[in-house]
């Protein structure tokens, strides 16, 4: 089935490559696709000698002619659409219109040209009706559809527009928040065949990452995929955004933009509540040309961008003090003005980014590119992680680097592709002066956000290396891939220090409690080399049947000699804390099919399945690097000095922290599999139908080694506590060292590979393409992830504990329903387009997704079992709780009884809907003027950080001991359960804009 059909310019595809073909070279390329035109007569005889030029753009790119096959084959041509003219002296000239080439596909035209005596003074212009054939599925955005609903430049935002990932959930830009199943940082980004960087913050670890410097007007093709069978590919348990970038052509392009936006310009009131103007400025071009007639062009984009987004108000609704006498509180007693942290703010980002390509054709058998670019820019006051801050402060000192440069030499049947990358980004957090200081009652913090302050460096050097080859029926693909990676991860959770109190009022008293972590030396450079070789065999069993099968084997170690030996931990423990994860050698078999079920081709089925090895997480052992005995803690309750200067608390040390990893830890690895069928309906009408499925194990999991040996007492619900509880107002909090088993070390984490994810997934996808008219596209995915790790969004390693560790309370708790289960996915684009020299384009877009679910709890800065963690215990659902019977019988998630089930409750669904409009401007001459008016959000459900507490602590009672021993705490039900704390999302948004085009 032509997926890739005549009209693939202005839509976004969702279904799966399909169609069979010939086996072909470029079927294999990760950069370029494959072209081949056959020519026949009226009787279907083949033609000889027929010249065939292939047209880009307005301009000849190739002029070929055709074999006693009646067949010209490009076996490496550059991804874009092109028109293909086939001309005889006594046939009918026949242009073909739009035939798209894809990375990795092989695109086959068919001309029947008839016999007519001259005068010949016209041609035939007719669509190409192409055929594409690929091994790897996934959904495909061209340059064109790139442009739609650019709310962010960047190619990552691209995801927003596919329901088969999980795109940002917040208002922040970045490729996926998660995808099969698994967290941002298991997916990858690939440009021209090479690994380019998505450096994340680690203590952010739901946020996704962006890339600016590959803006979306830089990209000639994109491509998500969720399994690539295509072993050259990276593995990658998530997913893949896998990119060609732009060329030039024979022709001067100029393509300048600007656009324009503000928050008063149609923004909603909620999310601008101070009434700011923040106004925000988007400018660029694009230009292409060539440099030797068609054997050497150039390309050459930048941008600059200053963008503001106003933050709405930073507390919402709660169940204790307002903002008015926090703010009393902090002025007249603490002495400090923290109006800023208590007001709406204004996001900014402000920063551009370049990039240029040369591409060189030498003879008929070599092409060689070579591109470069690099962006900077800077973000103040931005929302950063899941702690209720406004960020207000907070700073991002960014910048991206990245060239890399190919050799591509083709044989009559063989293909070599010799490519080379260089890169290297860095970011520095910067957080605010005053330390986060969280307010328990009210489900609000002001400050810093505790986990922001950081520096981060990563660069890398790759060689890649694949040769391709026919042999009958057979085509093979034989490579290998050296990455050298060096990556400086200088953070430490709670650096910045942490305050909790139970109320303003405890606030004002001083009470509470407080935690900081200091590191003695600097964080080491971690060097890490990763070895690939890789063989595939694609072989045309028959006219319809393709079979595919391959391995990749993969070799990569962590240092061994950076991990420091803690004295006082061995001498305490008699446990080594210098063990590293074991060398990984892993190879991942991969296999698949397609397969035509009917002559015409109109109905294919494929499959593929395979094992993906993974790699070591960087930042994890970055942190048992740094945490081998170097970092001390501070911790305190009780009466507390917040800084008047923004100084920390000069709280006592209990000693140092330690992370080490367990025996026989090893690197992730994933199976996928993934069937789908699809049909081709007519009339540029088509259905698919794609289940996937995805099994992830070695996944880390943590446990505090230094806990006490058993529970000091059990509450009365039958919770184990494992130190002495002290009461603030709302605040519970374990007395310094009262929950080690050895008292003059803090925290120590052990980490295993003992975690697991299972995913599964279904997407119907119905699609309606036209040149012009009305076009249709519609995805809707249904998921369900599983796994037993929790706290994965959280900020804190400690909340990644198991609150029943020892089985009592609730055995086997963790396995459950993952942090990442978004179930259910939808999204819908129509599209008007009129015919004419200045169309008129209107667009509309509609997302829907599943609200987070969640583990009704307490309140964050609640230590309910004394194990040092606020934000792992699950609430006890019982009726003895006041209040607790009411909210039930109001919240169907907190029916039953005993302690809630991980994740047993859900935040609401979220959709929105984005417009567009493009109207072309009588501007006359060769240049279009289109003016372009967006707006984003324009209905949309409030969102944000939602009050997870299904039960408080009651400020005004006390913790007691029941006549059978058991700790009594004083509870109550939280009538404020499930209602938002803090808004934060998108926000509504109209751009103006304008772009000329040639």
């Amino acid at each position: 089935m032509p997926i890739f059909g005549p009209q693939l310019r202005h839509v976004a595809l969702f279904a799966v490559f399909s169609g069979l073909a010939a086996p072909s070279l470029a079927a294999q390329s990760l950069t370029a696709g494959g072209l081949v035109a056959t020519v026949t007569d009226d009787r279907g005889t083949p033609l000889r000698g027929v010249s065939v030029t292939i047209e880009h753009r307005g301009t000849a790119f190739r002029i070929l002619e055709t074999d006693r096959a009646g067949q010209v084959n490009l076996r490496s041509i550059p991804v874009g659409h092109y028109n293909i003219l086939a001309e005889q002296l006594g046939f009918q000239p026949i242009r073909a219109i739009d035939a798209a080439v894809v990375t990795g596909a092989l695109t086959s035209v068919r001309f029947t040209l008839v016999r007519r005596p001259p005068p010949i003074n016209s041609v035939t212009e007719q669509p190409a009706n192409a055929t594409i054939t690929a091994t790897t599925s996934g959904n495909a955005l061209d340059a064109d559809a790139l442009r739609a609903f650019d709310r962010r430049r960047d190619l990552t935002d691209a995801s927003r527009s596919f329901s088969t990932v999980d795109p940002p959930r917040d208002g922040r830009d970045g490729f996926v928040a998660s995808a099969g199943g698994l967290g941002p940082r298991f997916s990858r980004l690939m440009v021209d065949g090479v690994e380019e960087t998505l450096l994340r913050h680690p203590g952010l670890p739901g946020d996704a990452a962006s890339a600016p410097l590959w803006s979306r007007d830089g990209i000639a093709q994109a491509l998500v995929s969720f399994f690539p069978q295509d072993v050259e590919f990276r593995p990658a348990g998530g997913a893949l955004l896998s990119a060609t970038s732009a060329r030039g052509d024979g022709r001067f392009r100029f393509h300048p933009y600007a656009a324009f936006s503000g928050a008063k310009l149609g923004g909603a009131s909620a999310d601008n509540p101070a009434d700011s103007s923040a106004t925000s400025l988007e400018a660029g071009l694009a230009m292409s040309g060539a440099l030797k007639g068609d054997t050497a062009t150039w390309f050459l984009r930048a941008d600059y961008r200053q963008l503001e987004q106003p933050s709405a108000d930073p507390l919402v609704a709660g169940t204790g003090d307002p903002i008015a006498s926090l703010l009393t509180v902090a002025q007249t007693v603490g002495g400090r003005d923290v109006s800023a942290w208590l007001s709406p703010t204004v996001r900014s980002w402000k920063g551009g980014s370049a990039l240029g390509r040369v591409d060189f054709r030498v003879g008929k058998s070599a092409d060689i590119s070579v591109r470069g670019g690099g962006a900077s820019w800077t973000e103040e006051n931005l929302q950063a992680g899941t702690e209720a801050v406004n960020g207000a402060g907070s700073k991002l000192a960014a910048s991206d680097f990245s060239s890399s440069a190919a050799l591509t030499l083709t044989g009559d049947d063989w293909v070599s592709e010799s490519r080379v990358g260089v890169r290297s980004s860095k970011r520095d957090w910067t957080g605010a002066s005053l330390p986060f200081t969280g307010i328990v009652n009210s489900g609000f913090a002001f400050g810093g956000a505790s986990t922001l302050p950081g520096n981060f460096k990563e660069s890398a050097f790759e060689l890649n290396e694949a040769i391709t080859f026919l042999s009958g029926k057979h085509t093979f693909k034989v490579g290998g891939n050296a990455q050298s990676r060096k990556s400086t991860y200088d953070w430490m959770p709670g650096s910045g220090g942490r305050y909790d109190f139970g109320s303003a009022a405890d606030f004002a008293a001083g009470r509470g409690s407080y935690y900081q972590a200091l590191r003695a030396t600097a964080a080491p450079q971690i060097s890490v080399t990763t070895l690939s070789l890789f063989v595939e065999d694609n072989w045309r069993a028959s006219s319809r049947l393709q079979l595919s099968a391959g391995f990749r084997f993969q070799k990569s170690a962590l240092p061994t000699d950076l991990i420091g030996e803690s004295k006082i931990w061995g001498d305490a423990s008699g446990l080594n804390n210098q063990l590293v994860p074991v060398r990984q050698k892993v190879v991942g078999p991969r296999g698949g099919f397609t397969l035509a079920l009917d002559a015409a081709n109109r109905t294919s089925l494929r499959g593929e399945a395979g094992l993906l090895p993974g790699q070591h997480d960087i930042t994890t052992f970055a942190e048992v690097v740094q945490f081998d005995g170097d970092v001390s803690v501070r911790r305190a309750t009780g009466a507390l000095a917040w800084p008047k200067t923004g100084e920390p608390s000069a709280a006592p040390f209990v000693g140092p922290s330690i992370a080490f990893y367990g025996p026989d830890v090893r690197a992730p690895r994933t199976f996928k599999g993934e069937l789908g069928l699809t049909h081709d309906l007519g009339g540029g009408t088509s259905f698919s139908i794609t289940g996937g499925y995805g099994h992830t194990d070695y996944l880390l999991r943590r446990e505090d080694i230094n806990r006490s040996v058993a529970p000091l007492s059990t509450n009365s619900d039958g919770r184990s506590i494992w130190g002495t509880l002290e009461q603030y107002g709302a605040l519970l909090t374990p007395t310094v060292g009262s929950n080690h088993r050895f008292r003059e070390i803090d925290f120590a984490y052990g980490i295993s590979s003992t975690g697991y994810s299972d995913y599964y997934a279904a997407t119907l996808g119905f699609e309606h393409r036209v040149s012009r008219g009305l076009q249709l596209m519609a995805s809707y995915t249904y998921s369900k992830t599983q796994d037993n790790v929790v706290g994965q969004l959280s900020a804190d390693p400690a909340d990644r504990l198991s609150p029943f560790a020892d089985g009592r309370g609730a055995a086997n708790w963790d396995a459950g329903r993952s942090d990442l289960d978004i179930p259910h996915r939808l999204v819908a684009t129509a599209e008007y387009r009129s015919t004419g020299t200045n169309p008129i384009a209107l667009s509309a877009r509609y997302r829907f997704r599943s609200g987070l679910p969640f583990t009704p709890g307490f309140q964050r800065g609640v230590d309910a079992n004394g194990d040092g963690a606020t934000g792992n215990d699950p609430a006890f659902l019982g009726s003895s709780i006041a209040g607790m019977s009411e909210l039930a019988g109001r919240e169907s998630c907190l029916s039953g009884a005993g302690f809630a089930k991980r994740n047993s409750c859900r935040e609401k669904g979220v959709h929105g809907l984005d417009l567009r409009a493009e109207v072309g401007l009588p501007v006359g001459g060769a240049r279009r003027v289109a003016l372009t008016l967006d707006g984003f959000n324009v209905i949309a459900t409030e969102t944000g950080l939602v009050d997870h507490a299904a039960v408080l602590v009651n400020p005004t009672g006390t913790i007691s001991t029941d006549g059978t021993g058991h700790t009594v705490l004083p509870l109550l039900a939280n009538t404020n359960f499930g209602k938002l704390l803090v808004r934060r999302g998108e926000g509504r948004l109209l751009r103006v804009g304008i772009r000329v085009e040639n």
